[in-house]
């Protein structure tokens, strides 16, 4: 009896010994795979200024007739790519043929006048040294022999013009394009100088944007420009800039920039987007796009503290291909995690692995 009380005794004082504690926490932690870390740094990244802007074509040009006629043929529409030396225009060249039919009877009538008076200078000459005839017969004769050969000469002169008229009634294309715009129709007047037909050539595109005067000094055209189409899903462009026309406009005080784009078929004229220019570098605090994450409907980071992650709220800026721009919220070396799962949250304790990238 004596033995059964001693044995009771011992299980009640066993059960009063302290036992170290462990959390449920830490006990997770300690079992948990170690969480791969990396460090923030401060590098120096792109300062870009973005503006909107136009693809326009280098080469518009507004056919036009030199002279004056009925429109005979114009078979082009709009929409219609045509290429350099395709027949665009033809013009009546009715009155062009009567004008050199005319032109010629004058040279002929010219060229029989002024033989003519040779004729009577050589005869005046032979009598004027026997002195059968004045001297001032002679001279008169020579004088009527330079006019007709100025008569001649003016003659030949409209001839000329008369001729070359012909060549421009028919109408060419100048480039390789398209046809943008027809403003006449076969059978209707052609007059000097109205424009007739829009070709447009896709040879050299440029992107048309506007540059304020503040960061107008800043911009290098030596620097490479990315133009990005928003029409071509974000596709983005290298281009060149090509020269800043230096006349602002007096009310926006921005002045026009044009950037050479590279030769692709899937730039036309008249597509939005905007033009990236890098105006220097800045140190800022730059972290992997992989290690933000979403709690609570915000996007942070969690940053390592003594073993523990805590949540951290981040205002992000640019995205910098696999990176992206912290403008607050980190600080130059601290240690964040780079593989977050589900079941981390803010004050969870974690293991690391090694030292932070």
């Amino acid at each position: 009896m004596r033995n059964i009380s001693r044995a009771f005794a011992f299980l009640a004082l066993g059960f009063l010994l302290p036992v170290p504690a462990v959390s449920v926490a830490e006990e997770a932690a300690a079992n948990s795979p170690p969480l791969p870390l990396v460090k923030v740094v401060r590098r120096d990244i792109p300062v870009t200024y973005s503006v909107p802007g136009s693809v326009i074509s280098d080469g518009r040009i507004e056919v036009s007739s030199r002279v004056v006629g009925f429109i005979e043929q114009l078979d082009v529409r709009e929409g219609q790519t045509v290429a350099r030396g395709d027949l665009l225009i033809r013009i009546d060249q009715t009155d062009i043929d009567a004008a050199i039919r005319q032109a010629r009877s004058s040279v002929t009538a010219a060229e029989e006048d002024l033989g003519d008076a040779e004729q009577d200078v050589e005869k005046y000459t032979s009598l004027a040294r026997t002195g059968a005839t004045a001297t001032e017969t002679l001279r008169k004769a020579k004088v009527r022999v330079a006019t007709a050969s100025a008569t001649l000469d003016k003659a030949r002169s409209a001839l000329g013009a008369a001729e070359a008229q012909k060549g421009y009634a028919t109408i060419t294309s100048p480039v390789d394009g398209v046809i943008v715009s027809v403003a006449r129709r076969s059978g209707e007047m052609a007059t000097a100088g109205t424009t007739i037909l829009t070709v447009e050539s896709h040879e050299v595109l440029l992107f048309k944007a506007f540059i304020s005067e503040a960061n107008l000094a800043a911009v290098n055209t030596a620097t490479p420009v990315a133009v990005r189409i928003d029409t071509l899903g974000g596709a983005t462009f290298q281009g060149r800039i090509r020269g800043i026309v230096p006349s602002g406009d007096d009310v926006t005080r921005r002045y026009e920039i044009n950037v050479i784009l590279p030769k692709d078929a899937r730039l036309v004229p008249g597509m939005f987007g905007r033009a990236e220019i890098r105006l220097g570098e800045q140190k800022a605090a730059v972290v992997p796009q992989a290690v933000i994450v979403n709690r609570g409907g915000l996007d942070g980071v969690f940053v390592v503290q003594d073993g523990t992650a805590r949540f951290r709220w981040l205002r992000t800026g640019r995205v910098l291909g696999d990176d992206i721009e912290v403008v607050s919220g980190l600080s130059d070396g601290e240690t964040i995690l780079s593989a977050v799962g589900d079941a981390v949250r803010d004050g969870s304790p974690v293991a690391v692995e090694g030292r932070a990238r």
